[in-house]
């Protein structure tokens, strides 16, 4: 209630106010004869209920929804954690893997004949040289004649070779691998100076044994790894081997010295980590259970009076012994998100109990007109202004004047929507309350389009048929978008952008685009059938499609806000649209697609190469391909 509404219900009537009132004439009201309660008969127990039940609702609300979203965000930290570790983990040794298995392949097909030693040494030194994350690789034929490769100083590299028909060791591993059918990690081992982490795997030509290969990392280097994971996450990152040997920790990245032949990796409590020496004694942290879905682990672990949190995942696909990943970071930085919901919960219980009090007071009298203000404000909230009706009048001189308010102010949305992007509010509105618009990364899929010669045309026209004609384009053009699920973001001109894949999350957003621009295409092929007949010049159209990264969500300040897309891609994508006056082939419609949303397009339309474009303002060529209809066609 407005605060001169409220001024005028405590004060005194008006001169000539007084003797009106007084009077014995009823005063009436569409037909009946009442008087409406003053405000200030219903002041304790409306505007104090309508207080105290609106900000009560609003705390649940933000309980409920806060605590979903700390818990969800405390899981996505835990998985996101471990999903970096293991991520970087497969950087640094699939390439190892793959390069083994290549060179596994060539000697079986008889492009690498082992008994070459020369040429062996070219192929490894080659080998070697393209994967960085290797330290050797050492090839032994059946008669235990090996020759290998290795870096030295970490850059440069040379070629060695020998005979090892009389080492047990390397016997033992011959006959080992006779029994193995493919790759498989070794026991860590010490090397010269470092331990060292070997990948073993037979090579057979014909199906028959011809010799093995190992390919070395050196663990040091997982060290390293590690340390510049943990520094991107905050956290202090390790990997165990088993449950008590250290793999990788940022201490062993310089403390080499610490290997040895008899103890090739450190144990547990020798590494000088206070958090790894408690990790079994930890405490597993509640609120982790979709993150233990997911096997990964969260822990509190007390150490020197200060508390941890420890997250971690067991891996066993490198060797026998299983990996465990993980990291661990000061326990603060997850109790401050617990504290702040607690407190916040405990003011919406507290509102709650005032609020339940409050009703009890609350008379039957004013309660149906609140129903049908909550309910009407509702709709109002979703934008289905169709089914907002009218509110009634109400006894109370002030609901009565809300009423008579909110009815103003539904004519004048009804009017204004014209002009809000109704379709997106409404799909922002009916997003889970879980997931806050906040701007972020997202991969979406662009569409510009342009009209072709328009400013040349458009002088030729008075302003009302100019506003006329871009009326029905857009109507054109932006149906064919949002039948595809699309979202328009702007008019620019005579040209529209829009987007797939937000706010709702949207699989096959460059299918859909593409969709909608055949759409386009034929919807402006009917319209200039149209022009023809009456005839009008035909409108040519330029579409471009593109698909990336791009940042979306609220962009602007306080006082004017769009739900919008910013980055990159979004440049690419107006720039291929230009591009198109390089394409022109005199068609109606020109569609170019970038190679990127070609690729998430998939399979189902027909396309052919149009060229390989380096756009304004971009270093890296793009290549573009025009659309021309589905396959189905």
């Amino acid at each position: 209630m407005a605060q001169d509404d409220v001024k005028q219900a405590i004060a005194p009537p008006l001169p000539g106010e007084e003797a009106r009132l007084g009077s014995t004439e009823k005063v009436g009201f569409q037909g009946r004869f009442f008087r409406p309660v003053p405000f200030a008969v219903a002041l304790a127990f409306s505007i104090g209920f309508l207080v105290l039940f609106a900000v009560a609702a609003v705390l649940v609300l933000q309980w409920s929804s806060n605590r979903k979203n700390t818990l969800e965000l405390l899981n996505e930290k835990a998985e996101a954690t471990v999903e970096r570790l293991e991520a970087g983990l497969s950087d640094h040794l699939t390439p190892v893997i793959r390069q083994s298995d290549y060179l596994a392949a060539r000697v079986a097909e008889g492009s690498i004949d082992i008994t070459d030693k020369e040429k062996l040494a070219q192929v490894l030194l080659g080998a070697l040289s393209g994967t960085p994350e290797l330290e050797a690789m050492v090839i032994w034929d059946k008669d235990l004649q090996h020759i290998g490769v290795e870096r030295t100083d970490g850059k440069n590299i040379h070629s060695f070779s020998g005979d090892d028909a009389h080492d047990h060791v390397v016997r033992d591993g011959a006959l080992q691998m006779l029994e193995a059918e493919g790759a498989f990690w070794g026991d860590v081992v010490f090397g010269q100076d470092h331990s060292l982490l070997n990948l073993r795997r037979p090579l057979r030509a014909d199906g028959e044994f011809v010799g093995f290969l190992v390919s070395v990392i050196t663990v040091p280097a997982l060290s390293e790894l590690v340390a510049l994971i943990g520094d991107r996450l905050d956290s202090t990152a390790f990997i165990l081997f088993g449950r008590d040997k250290v793999l990788a920790h940022p201490i062993l990245e310089s403390s080499r010295d610490v290997f040895s032949s008899e103890k090739p990796l450190v144990d547990l409590h020798e590494v000088g980590d206070v958090v790894l020496d408690g990790l079994w004694d930890g405490e597993p942290l509640s609120g982790f259970e979709r993150a233990a879905d997911q096997d990964v682990h969260v822990v509190s672990v007390a150490s020197g009076g200060q508390e941890y949190v420890a997250i971690y995942k067991w891996i066993d696909s490198f060797g026998d012994v299983p990996w465990l990943i993980g990291a661990w970071f000061p326990a603060e930085d997850v109790e401050s998100e617990l504290k702040r919901l607690w407190w916040s919960g405990l003011g919406g219980v507290l509102v709650l109990v005032l609020s339940v009090i409050g009703a009890v007071l609350l008379g039957r009298v004013i309660a149906a007109p609140i129903r049908r203000v909550a309910a009407s404000t509702a709709e109002v909230g979703s934008l289905d202004l169709v089914k907002v009706g009218k509110l009634p009048p109400s006894k109370i001189l002030e609901l009565d004047e809300q009423a008579n308010a909110f009815n103003r102010m539904l004519e004048a949305l009804k009017s204004f929507e014209t002009y809000v992007p109704q379709k997106l509010v409404q799909r922002l509105i009916q997003r889970d309350g879980s997931e806050p618009v906040t701007s972020r990364e997202r991969e979406l899929t662009i569409m510009f389009t342009d009209i072709v010669g328009f400013t040349t045309a458009s002088e030729k026209l008075s302003a009302g048929k100019v506003a006329a004609f871009l009326n029905r384009h857009f109507a054109i053009v932006g149906s064919c978008v949002e039948a595809e699920g699309g979202t328009v973001d702007k008019f620019i001109g005579d040209g529209l952008m829009a987007f797939w894949g937000a706010p709702e999350a949207q699989e096959d957003t460059a299918l859909r685009a593409c969709r909608a621009a055949l759409a386009i295409s034929k919807a402006i092929g009917d319209d200039n059938q149209e022009r023809f007949e009456q005839g009008k010049d035909p409108v040519r159209v330029r579409i471009g499609i593109h698909s990336g990264p791009v940042v979306v969500g609220d962009i602007g300040w306080p006082g004017r806000i769009n739900y919008t897309i910013v980055g990159d891609a979004v440049n690419s994508c107006q720039r291929l649209e230009q591009a198109g006056k390089q394409e022109d082939r005199g068609d109606a419609v020109t569609i170019l697609l970038s190679g990127q949303a070609l690729a998430a397009a998939g399979k189902g339309f027909l396309v052919e190469k149009a060229s390989t474009k380096t756009l304004r303002g971009r270093r890296e060529s793009l290549e573009v391909y025009r659309l021309i209809g589905e396959a189905s066609d």
